[in-house]
């Protein structure tokens, strides 16, 4: 396994980089799995959250079989999303965080270089990590980076979920305040009306952070992800 970290999360308060664009995060997973999938790799790309939106527009040219139709070895062999934002084209992540509900909606601050930091760590602790005791929750709150805000504003211009020979599963996370339930289906139909088919779901009693809070089932559900692309 492999986690590569997005260009659009800040380094620190010494980084005094322009805040990348959700492009260039793409750009990113695009340069990561062509690395993987030169020498011979099968991959997979999971994404969580926000990630969803570089995911969807990185993928669509990197398919094992049109890699294959190319003369190239390797390639995707499957695209998970654990609660994770889906765009349509020329959707951004702004866009699609307006249709969540009000309590679901971060409290932010934009400082003048651009990257965003929670303004609320009470908050963003209860609607990211609903599933751990407050004082826990907090602990882990306070180790959140700062975001571009220009990632957020970015719209999709491709989308990896329209190839149909991509397999694509979604981690539902039923107790998601952050992307309630309901947007994440949102999501989930967006694709299955664009591919034509279903996407595979498996639902589990995750909130936002389902990594920390419910890592095991996120792992088992990563380990199956890995068995059945063979």
């Amino acid at each position: 396994m492999h986690v590569p970290e997005l260009l659009t999360v800040r380094q620190g308060p010494n980084d005094t980089r322009t805040p990348p664009s959700m492009y260039d995060d793409a750009a990113m997973i695009v340069s990561e799995v062509e690395k993987l999938a030169d020498v011979g790799k099968d991959v997979i790309v999971v994404s969580h959250s926000y990630s969803g939106i570089p995911l969807t527009q990185a993928g669509g040219s990197l398919s094992k079989k049109k890699r294959r139709a190319k003369g190239k070895s390797g390639g995707l062999v499957g695209l998970g999303y654990i609660t994770s934002m889906v765009p349509t084209l020329g959707e951004s992540a702004l866009q699609i965080s307006a249709g969540f509900p009000a309590e679901s909606q971060s409290q932010v601050t934009i400082d003048d270089q651009g990257w965003m930091t929670q303004a609320n760590l009470t908050r963003a602790a209860e609607t990211a990590l609903n599933n751990l005791p407050l004082s826990e929750a907090l602990v882990w709150v306070q180790k959140f980076s700062q975001h571009s805000a220009q990632s957020f504003a970015d719209n999709a211009t491709q989308l990896a979920y329209s190839d149909p020979q991509i397999p694509i599963s979604y981690l539902l996370c039923e107790n998601d305040l952050t992307i309630p339930p309901e947007n994440q289906l949102l999501g989930i139909q967006k694709m299955e009306e664009v591919r034509g088919k279903p996407v595979k779901i498996t639902r589990i009693p995750g909130d936002h952070g389902a990594m920390i809070s419910e890592k095991d089932k996120v792992a088992d559900w990563i380990v199956g992800l890995a068995g059945n692309s063979k």
